[in-house]
């Protein structure tokens, strides 16, 4: 008995302080990775209901999804640039805007739409350090030629993605300078580059940074955005699992693999059947971290909650299942459990929402 738990009027929340953080510039939501692992379709039409009409997605069939679910007037922009044709068809034939983040990928959108009679909308990606996808800010000549070369083109937008955004932000700010200066260059050969831009969640709630027309809105829906927490957001997402076994042990005895544990006096220990293949204990973040983070991260104290207490993981968070120390709470088989979870890392589980 165990599943992830999506508490809406959270997300509502975090949701009011997006907008007001905003300042009135539109917001583009992206939907990825199944709405971070909240559910693409409910969260899609959580935000619609809440005035949101500007949404990115990665996939394709991401895309037919929701334009076959009444997302029919909302703008839909494709995050990823792509050159295959099977995709950039069934992206066309969904109304989504394109993303141009390469000279090839240009073209093969503009073939498509001219074969087919459209002028297809798309964005121009620059690429100011990521790495993945997108033209070099230092070579605007060749965005250029979108605008003087391929005319079933029609340039909507022009935008960039931070690499480090939530923990770098002289790095952020150095791209935003080389976005602007790419921007710069493409207006001053005579050339419209739409709606601009760049800031995702951590930085337009880290810093005070300069907005454009509009911000690209990731982990602040869930507030989960990575580092210290951001006043205003709250985060969304827990699992609730009912305890399995609970069991007394005694003075000296071996609990778990790995980074086990040796009880130092009798006690109760409740099994939970959630583990890290489950997304439990699990940090997407950890590879961008500095030794000493790591370190400090695996020797946290990490509790769930139990009938309204703390209670202690024992030793390593298992692939299946957790073992935490009961023994100063009340509590027995079939009590609920709740645990801290990050819906991005949560796979296997039924969602339920609030």
């Amino acid at each position: 008995m165990k599943k992830l738990v999506i508490d809406l009027r959270v997300v509502r929340n975090n949701l009011r302080e997006i907008k007001d953080r905003a300042e009135g510039v539109t917001v583009y939501v992206d939907l990825s990775a199944n709405a971070g692992g909240m559910g693409l379709l409910p969260v899609a039409r959580f935000l619609k209901d809440e005035g949101i009409k500007h949404f990115i997605v990665s996939d394709t069939g991401d895309a037919k999804l929701l334009r076959q679910n009444d997302f029919i007037k909302e703008r839909l922009m494709m995050l990823r640039s792509t050159a295959d044709p099977n995709e950039i068809a069934e992206l066309l034939r969904y109304g989504v805007v394109c993303t141009a983040g390469s000279y090839d990928a240009a073209v093969a959108i503009n073939g498509i739409a001219e074969a087919n009679n459209l002028v297809a909308d798309i964005q121009v990606k620059i690429d100011t350090g990521v790495g993945v996808y997108g033209f070099q800010y230092t070579e605007p000549d060749k965005v250029a030629a979108i605008y003087n070369y391929m005319s079933s083109l029609n340039v909507v937008g022009t935008f960039t993605t931070f690499s480090a955004s939530w923990r770098n932000k002289k790095q952020t700010f150095a791209q935003l300078d080389r976005f602007n200066t790419a921007l710069d260059r493409i207006i001053e050969m005579g050339h419209e580059p739409g709606s601009a831009h760049a800031v995702d969640s951590a930085a337009l709630f880290k810093y005070d940074i300069e907005l454009m027309d509009a911000v690209q809105i990731d982990t602040a829906l869930s507030g989960r955005i990575p580092g210290k927490p951001v006043k205003g957001l709250s985060k969304v997402g827990y699992i609730e699992a009912g305890i399995e076994e609970v069991v007394w042990f005694p003075k000296g005895h071996s609990i778990g693999a790995e980074r086990g544990f040796v009880t130092k006096a009798p006690t109760k220990i409740a099994i939970l059947s959630v583990g890290y293949y489950h997304g439990f204990g699990v940090d997407r973040y950890i590879v961008e971290r500095s030794l000493f983070d790591i370190m400090r991260w695996r020797r946290r104290k990490t509790f769930v909650r139990v009938n309204g207490q703390n209670a202690r993981i024992l030793g390593s968070v298992g692939l299946m299942h957790t073992m935490i120390d009961v023994t100063n709470i009340n509590c027995t088989v079939g009590d609920i459990a709740i645990l801290d979870v990050d819906p991005a890392n949560v796979k296997g589980l039924p969602i339920e929402y609030r």
